[in-house]
């Protein structure tokens, strides 16, 4: 399975540097990351941030490979990289290679872009090494976990290879980390803003393996296990998988998506998230989940909603071999209606049962 993401467009700069002028500057910064997961092969794209080898890319890109390695664009491999630094919530990686006197990208201020300019993106669509795409700037969003991050909407195409690529205005300046595309539409994606970049660069860390990124990314659950309880958890009712992770008085709780359904969950700019605080023998909060849905017009037209809900959530009992609780919430089978984003029956409460897997 090949996983990541592209972007392919049209564009006409209206001021600064030519398209031409601006491919010519950042093509050479711009590089290939791939690897293996095993069983499955992983394509993405990246740009170098220093001469010594620091490059962004997209988390999902490097998250599940047991081996990788970056192309630049003369052609030179690098057949391992170590990982600086990654956000998980903004899906952002700062990897290294042992370059030297690499070529960079100029960084523009993500805090002053504005919908409606134009940009241009640089990548690998399956492999195809240095592809240019180009659009618009279409909206500035707020991320669907309402966690306190933007998200550049654009309305370049996105096909897999290009995830991990650079959005660049008009000046030739990176403004965005290419993140994500909307399944069935050909105009709505997403970049992650340079500025959360900067921040990165200044809290790096010491180089990790790729083994030793997923057990830091495990930490906080892994921390909480040793109190006695499980990290992940499957609901008797419905199936589901869980990760739970208990941190003081709080409880998080979000779902384990195999990677058909995390594809699914990019394409669609889906999310799904319980946070809970404990009162008093109980755990109280909120479910939060959303994400974009079509429909069609009397004339037949499909149209894009994006719809967001909150649910009251309980955990009534828990113990480290099971977890009861309650969600109030639209019962099995009722009907959505995606232009009003309602359903056609009334939340109500709904028992449930979690055990460890």
């Amino acid at each position: 399975m090949v996983k990541a993401l592209a972007l392919i467009g049209s564009l006409a700069f209206a001021q600064s540097s030519s398209t031409p002028e601006i491919v010519k500057k950042l093509a050479p910064a711009v590089v290939l990351v791939k690897g293996t997961t095993g069983s499955d092969t992983v394509l993405g794209s990246g740009f170098v941030l220093s001469a010594d080898g620091k490059i962004a890319t997209n988390l999902h890109v490097i998250r599940d490979l047991k081996s990788g390695g970056v192309q630049l664009s003369s052609g030179e491999v690098f057949d391992s990289f170590s990982v600086l630094a990654f956000d998980q919530r903004k899906d952002l990686a700062i990897i290294q290679i042992a370059g030297f006197d690499l070529t960079v990208v100029e960084l523009g201020n993500s805090n002053e872009t504005k919908p409606g300019e134009s940009v241009v993106a640089i990548g690998s669509p399956r492999g195809l090494q240095g592809t240019v795409t180009a659009g618009v700037v279409s909206a500035l969003r707020d991320d669907p976990l309402g966690q306190g991050f933007k998200l550049i909407q654009t309305d370049v195409a996105i096909n897999p290879g290009n995830s991990g690529g650079p959005l660049v205005n008009a000046k030739g300046q990176v403004i965005g980390v290419v993140t994500a595309k909307l399944r069935g539409s050909e105009n709505l994606n997403f970049a992650v803003p340079i500025n959360y970049v900067r921040g990165m660069l200044n809290n790096l860390q010491k180089p990790m393996t790729l083994d030793a990124m997923r057990a830091s990314a495990g930490t906080t659950a892994d921390v909480f296990t040793s109190t006695g309880y499980p990290t992940n958890w499957k609901s008797l009712t419905s199936g589901n998988r869980f990760q739970v992770k208990f941190q003081g008085e709080y409880v998080y709780a979000e779902p384990l998506l195999s990677d058909e359904q995390r594809q699914n969950a990019q394409r669609w700019h889906a999310f799904s998230i319980d946070e809970l605080r404990k009162q008093g023998d109980r755990y109280v909060g909120m479910f939060r989940n959303g994400g974009t849905c079509q429909y069609r017009t009397l004339g037949n037209v499909v149209k894009y909603n994006q719809c967001k809900f909150e649910r009251q959530i309980e955990f009534l009992s828990v113990k480290p071999d099971r977890i009861e609780g309650r969600i109030n919430q639209p019962p099995v089978g009722a009907k959505f209606d995606c232009k009003k984003c309602t359903f056609s029956e009334p939340e109500a409460w709904q028992n449930f049962t979690w055990i460890p897997e």
